[in-house]
C-alpha cells in the first residue's frame, strides 16, 4: 500500500508520541508497505528506517522539540494542508494516517479534496488534556470547551478512527463516531532485548552501590501529574530517614518549574535529572531503577513510557493511567489517582521486598510480549486500512487478518 503517515510535531524527537509515530512506520515499511511521513519542519535531522520522511516548510525560529499549544501552530498546520496535497498527488497515496487533532483536519481536508480515505489514530481527547497546559482557572476552563469541541467535531469526520483504549473509544462513539467506525487497538514499541545490567546502567550514571532508585521517564508537562510523584517520594524519603535514595527522571527537555515543584515539595535533595536527547539515555536511567513509576491520571491518554517499563521487565507502580494495561499485584501495583500516600506505600513494598518486585518485572515483561509488540499490533492496523478501501487486495497478510484469505 501506499500510505501518508500525518504527525503534527516535531520529528524526531524522543517524546512517546514521537517514538511511536517513526516506529509504526518502520513497522509498516518491514511489511513492504510504501510509507511517507510528513510532521513539523523542526527535529533533528535522523530520520527512520525504511520510509520516506518529509517536513513542511520551517518556520524561522520555530526550533521547539516538544508539543503542545503554540501561537505559530495555525500556521504551522496551514502549510501542512499543502504539504499533504502535494504528497497525496505525487505519491498516489491510498490511505491517510493522521496522528493528533492537528494532522486529522490537514487529513480529512485534503481527503475531501483527493477522496483519499483517511484514519485518525486518537492518542488522547483534548477535553482532557488541553486545560494541562493552561495555569489560571479560567484559562483552563476555556481550554476545555475548546478541546470538548474538537473531541466532538474531529475525529467523526475521519473515515475510521483508532482509539488507544476502550476508555477512549467510548467517549468518541458518545461524541458521534459510529461504533463499527472505531477499532481499539493498543499502542506498541520495539522489543528491545538488549536491556543492559542494573549494575552496568548505574556505574555509568555514577549511583553508588546501595542506592534505592525511583525512575521516571518522559516529560514534565502538567497532564503527567509529577505533583502527586514528589508528594509521594517527600512521604517515602521522610519514612525512611536516610539519604540513600533517589529519584532518577530522564526528560528530553530541562524545565525550571520543575525544580521548582522538587524544592516546594524538599526533594530536591533526592531527584536528579538526567537530560536525554534519544531514546538510549532513557533506557539507561530505566536500567538503572529499582522500580519505575507512572503518576498519571486516568485519563484518555496511554503512555509509551509505560511500554518501555514493562519491556525492560522492571518492576512499575502506577496511578490510574496504569490500569488499562497492568492487573494491581500481577504485573505491576496500581494505585489511585492524587493518592501520594498511596503512591509512597506502594514504592515501599517494592523496594522492600525483591522477590515481590522480581515477580512484577518477569509478569510486566510477559504482558508486554504477548500483546503490545508491533508483531501483534500491525496487522490490526492493516485491517483498518482494508476496512477503509473496502476490501481491497493488500496481500496475504491484510487479507487473513480481514478473514478474507486462508492459511496455510
Amino acid at each position: 500500500m501506499r500510505i501518508a503517515m500525518v504527525a503534527a510535531c516535531p520529528f524526531p524527537s524522543p517524546q512517546g508520541s514521537q517514538v511511536f509515530v517513526e516506529q509504526m512506520s518502520e513497522s509498516l515499511a518491514g511489511r513492504g508497505h510504501s510509507v511517507h511521513l510528513l510532521t513539523y519542519g523542526s527535529g533533528r535531522e535522523v530520520t527512520g528506517r525504511g520510509f520516506a520522511h518529509e517536513r513542511i516548510p520551517r518556520l524561522p525560529g520555530d526550533d521547539r522539540m516538544r508539543s503542545g499549544p503554540s501561537i505559530v501552530k495555525p500556521l504551522l498546520d496551514v502549510l501542512m494542508v499543502r504539504s499533504l496535497l502535494s504528497m497525496v498527488r505525487r505519491e498516489r497515496v491510498e490511505v491517510i494516517h493522521a496522528h493528533n487533532y492537528e494532522a486529522a483536519i490537514a487529513a480529512i481536508l485534503v481527503g475531501a479534496r483527493s477522496g483519499v480515505p483517511v484514519v485518525y489514530h486518537s492518542h488522547n481527547l483534548m477535553c482532557d488534556e488541553l486545560p494541562t497546559y493552561f495555569d489560571s482557572a479560567v484559562a483552563r476552563g476555556a481550554a476545555g470547551i475548546v478541546g470538548g469541541g474538537l473531541d466532538r467535531l474531529v475525529p467523526r469526520r475521519a473515515d475510521h478512527t483508532i482509539a488507544l483504549c476502550t476508555y477512549s473509544a467510548e467517549i468518541l462513539e458518545r461524541n458521534g463516531v459510529e461504533r463499527e467506525r472505531i477499532s481499539v487497538i493498543p499502542p506498541a514499541v520495539d522489543d528491545r532485548e538488549a536491556w543492559a545490567d542494573k549494575h552496568a546502567a548505574r556505574r555509568a550514571l555514577q549511583i553508588a552501590p546501595g542506592e534505592s532508585v525511583i525512575g521516571y521517564l518522559g516529560n514534565l508537562d502538567r497532564y503527567q501529574n509529577l505533583e502527586s510523584l514528589l508528594s509521594a517520594v517527600a512521604e517515602l524519603s521522610a519514612r525512611r530517614g536516610d539519604s540513600n535514595l533517589t529519584l532518577l527522571v530522564a526528560t528530553h527537555e530541562v524545565d525550571e518549574a520543575f525544580s521548582r515543584l522538587t524544592r516546594r515539595f524538599r526533594v530536591d535533595g533526592v531527584t536528579r535529572v538526567v537530560h536525554v536527547d534519544s531514546f538510549e539515555g532513557g533506557k539507561r536511567v530505566i536500567e538503572a531503577s529499582d522500580v519505575v513509576v507512572l503518576p498519571r491520571r486516568l485519563g484518555s491518554g496511554y503512555p509509551i513510557k509505560l511500554l518501555n517499563y514493562m519491556s525492560a521487565g522492571r518492576a512499575v507502580v502506577a496511578a490510574g493511567c496504569g490500569s488499562k494495561v497492568l492487573e494491581d499485584g500481577v504485573d505491576g501495583l496500581v494505585v489511585a489517582d492524587d493518592d501520594p500516600l498511596a503512591m509512597a506505600d506502594a514504592l515501599a513494598r517494592v523496594l522492600s521486598d525483591p522477590e515481590l518486585a522480581n515477580s512484577l518485572a518477569a509478569n510486566a515483561r510477559k504482558t508486554f510480549r504477548e500483546s503490545l509488540t508491533w508483531k501483534s499490533v500491525t496487522p490490526r492496523i492493516e485491517s483498518v486500512y482494508a476496512q477503509c478501501l473496502d476490501g481491497r487486495d493488500l496481500g496475504e497478510d491484510v487479507r487473513l487478518v480481514c478473514g478474507q484469505g486462508q492459511a496455510a
